[in-house]
């Protein structure tokens, strides 16, 4: 099995490359997705969020606050990293699953946007990044998100260096353009790992 991680910077369409993916009939693990139900209060996370960060973080429903929980995180180093160190132990292991399920797949994909932050080069054998320049970023940050442009800038800026995570990527697909045109760049890039999985003596 060939495991493909997906990541890149923020506003790139990590998320988009993963449905055109499923489209495809490819799996795709989302860690995002995984992330939130860390949220849930019954979920075993929650319990150790709230010890970390206050009942105040939680929302009239009875789980986190994502957005509360986000501002508490995004200008202080020190709390993101204690919330990761709750979070990515239980999202590593929704994915370590992931991969057990699809044991007998050629080829998964997994969309991990922190992936080169939390050091899991390791569980895949390609990295996959997704990225656009920056104006393209903000823009769609302020369109899609509802972000005025200084919120923009500053997440994107609190982002790992796009050209470093370029320089450690296996694979790299810019999209500064069209959902149309990555649809396109998708299509080339499953083209040459049907091509690559075919010579490996698997059907994909």
């Amino acid at each position: 099995m060939k495991k493909i991680g997906i990541t890149g910077t923020i506003a790139a369409g990590k998320t988009s490359v993963s449905i055109l993916l499923k489209r495809r009939g490819f799996s795709v693990f989302n860690s995002d997705q995984y992330a939130r139900m860390a949220t849930n209060s019954n979920n075993p996370c929650f319990a150790k969020i709230v010890e970390a960060f206050g009942e105040e973080i939680i929302g009239c429903d009875g789980d986190i606050d994502r957005k509360k929980l986000a501002d508490a995180v995004f200008h202080d180093e020190e709390k993101r990293q204690i919330l990761n160190g709750i979070v990515h132990p239980y999202v590593r292991e929704g994915l370590l699953k992931f991969f057990e399920r699809h044991a007998e797949s050629p080829v998964v994909f997994a969309e991990v946007p922190l992936l080169f932050e939390a050091g899991w080069q390791e569980l895949f054998d390609m990295s996959l990044v997704i990225t656009c320049d920056e104006e393209t970023a903000i823009a769609r940050m302020m369109e899609d998100r509802g972000y005025t442009e200084e919120e923009a800038r500053a997440r994107y800026q609190s982002q790992l260096d796009p050209q470093k995570q370029i320089s450690m990527a296996d694979k790299v697909i810019y999209n500064n353009s069209t959902l149309s045109d990555l649809d396109h760049e998708i299509n080339l890039f499953v083209r040459d790992l049907r091509k690559e999985i075919r010579n490996g003596n698997q059907s994909l």
